[in-house]
């Protein structure tokens, strides 16, 4: 048996546009430092181990954001910034047609996937791995380990696919099939594996 491994952002969604959220949002910082601690900062990578909630998140943006900006506020702007790319959603139908299955494997924060729950079917999943959940981040070994126990095959009938060079070199080290990819690209990806089993 084979398995398809996708990414979210910049594989199956459409990277979230961060001017967009800053700009509908009134922040105290400029932009780079909003880019800065949202991504980067500790607290964000805490966020993506679910070491803490989205609550305690947002309460530290909450120091950045104009006092009249309430989370909810930001909450609802933030889950409302989303886009998918429809030949990734094509690609996944097609694989479960032809009975392969189909799972997510992110680095994610709670609200990411709250906001993918409400604009997103996610029982097109057989799996889903998710960092916020795992307290596991890609590239590192463990997560890649992980999701070879839990699918219980070797790695190599496992096809990954990520927009970031290092995530894909971390699962090729764990003997996994990596393609750096994106939702622009991936169809044609796709299709050329399944060409060359056949």
């Amino acid at each position: 048996m084979k398995y398809f491994v996708f990414d979210l952002g910049g594989v199956l969604s459409v990277p979230m546009m961060t001017k967009k959220l800053y700009d509908e949002i009134k922040w105290n910082i400029p932009f780079e430092k909003f880019q800065e601690i949202f991504n980067e900062s500790e607290e964000s990578l805490k966020a993506h181990k679910g070491e803490i909630t989205t609550a305690e998140f947002l309460s530290y943006l909450s120091i950045y954001m104009d006092e009249n900006i309430t989370l909810e506020k930001f909450e609802e702007i933030y889950i409302n910034n989303n886009e998918f790319y429809q030949d990734t959603i094509d690609t996944i139908n097609y694989l479960k047609t032809l009975g392969y299955k189909v799972c997510l494997l992110s680095n994610l924060k709670e609200i990411d996937y709250e906001k993918l729950k409400q604009n997103f079917d996610t029982s097109i999943f057989d799996k889903m791995f998710l960092s916020f959940e795992l307290d596991m981040l890609k590239p590192y070994d463990d997560i890649y380990q992980y999701v070879i126990n839990i699918l219980d095959t070797k790695p190599q009938n496992i096809y990954f696919f990520d927009d970031n060079r290092e995530n894909v070199e971390g699962a090729i080290r764990n003997g996994i099939n990596a393609f750096q990819s994106t939702g622009l690209n991936i169809k044609e990806k796709v299709l050329k594996i399944l060409n060359k089993s056949n």
